[in-house]
């Protein structure tokens, strides 16, 4: 067994362990579907937060949200193209009426720029960028503008802009500061 796997399956059983722990005092929720009809009965619509991966930055943290208060969509970059389908599925199941799209400083997808990324990729995974020549990557050269793009793309489609309140953030990663954009 290599190294790295071995570090990856010790990685596994650590985190597996951790949860043994956490299960311990866990209090399971209440059905979704109840949450659901509460929030029809009352007229309430959901919030989504779509978010960057990186783990120095977590919306629960620098949002500080309470437990269910926001779905949360995390992707490399906090890119919106890639979330239409989780997006769209949580308005079917819940009716979501606010969007926040959140970029933050020194993002992993700021290291390169978009030919970067392709290049990179076609090293490394040759099938998948020969499988999709065209696709983008989602380099963040300049937050303020990539997330006024993701916002404007959301707001692209007329079922979206029409039902829902989209804004878009930019996160100091390193005064864990907001600052609205759109």
């Amino acid at each position: 067994m290599s190294a790295t796997l071995a570090a990856s399956k010790a990685k596994v059983a650590s985190l597996l362990a951790k949860n043994l722990r956490y299960s311990e005092t866990y209090k399971a929720p209440n059905f979704l579907s109840v949450g659901i009809q509460k929030n029809k009965e009352l007229g309430r619509k959901s919030t989504v937060v779509i978010s960057c991966s990186d783990p120095r930055v977590h919306p629960t943290q620098f949002l500080d949200l309470d437990f269910s208060e926001a779905a949360i969509i995390r992707n490399a970059g906090g890119r919106t193209s890639d979330v239409m389908r989780s997006l769209v599925n949580l308005d079917a199941v819940g009716s979501v009426g606010t969007v926040i799209v959140i970029h933050h400083r020194d993002c992993g997808m700021s290291q390169m720029d978009e030919q970067g990324f392709q290049a990179r990729i076609q090293e490394k995974h040759l099938a998948i960028a020969a499988s999709q020549p065209e696709y983008i990557y989602g380099a963040v050269d300049d937050p303020e503008k990539t997330v006024v793009h993701d916002v404007e793309f959301l707001k692209s489609f007329p079922s979206i802009a029409e039902n829902m309140h989209i804004v878009g953030l930019v996160l100091d990663t390193f005064t864990g500061r907001l600052k609205q954009v759109v």
